[in-house]
């Protein structure tokens, strides 16, 4: 019984503990430094290797819904008051969309202000959270990853349809 005691409270103290296993979509940070992974693409990064923040911007807790069709995700009320506190440079912020605790796709946060072009995924979180590919729509590079089978599975069983 001792055992199981050290155990629970080396978790807990470590921040393995309930809350960091849930599962679900959670939105991470890309941390600082990462390198684009392809020299024509400015806005470019492979998802599987960069480094991400430990805690999550946001998560399906902050979610009101997501609709799959337009792409869209409406945040509530814990949603927009977390998004208020995120800083968006005007050259973006890069995140990654995680399910289950597996990486789906990366994407930028774009500043609403903005003029820069985006030749990947991306969303005005501030605006209408669409998630969009190729801003301008003929400036996309490589494969839209967002209709992903496995994230339209889950989105379309958890969210309310329109």
């Amino acid at each position: 019984m001792k055992y199981l005691i050290v155990i629970f409270l080396s978790f807990s103290i470590t921040g393995y503990g309930l809350e960091s296993n849930k599962l679900g979509i959670k939105i991470y940070c890309v941390k600082e430094g990462f390198k684009n992974s392809s020299k024509n693409c400015n806005y470019c990064f492979d998802v599987n290797t960069v480094e991400l923040d430990e805690n999550p911007i946001l998560d399906e807790n902050d979610f009101e819904n997501f609709y799959w069709k337009n792409q869209q995700i409406i945040l509530n009320y814990s949603g927009k008051q977390k998004l208020k506190k995120i800083k968006i440079e005007l050259s973006g912020l890069p995140v990654v969309m995680v399910l289950n605790n597996k990486r789906v796709y990366g994407f930028w946060f774009w500043n609403m202000f903005s003029s820069f072009g985006c030749d990947r995924v991306y969303t005005y979180p501030q605006n209408d959270f669409k998630i969009r590919f190729g801003l301008p729509t003929n400036n996309a590079l490589g494969e839209d990853p967002r209709f992903n089978k496995i994230l339209e599975k889950y989105v379309r069983n958890k969210y309310k349809q329109d």
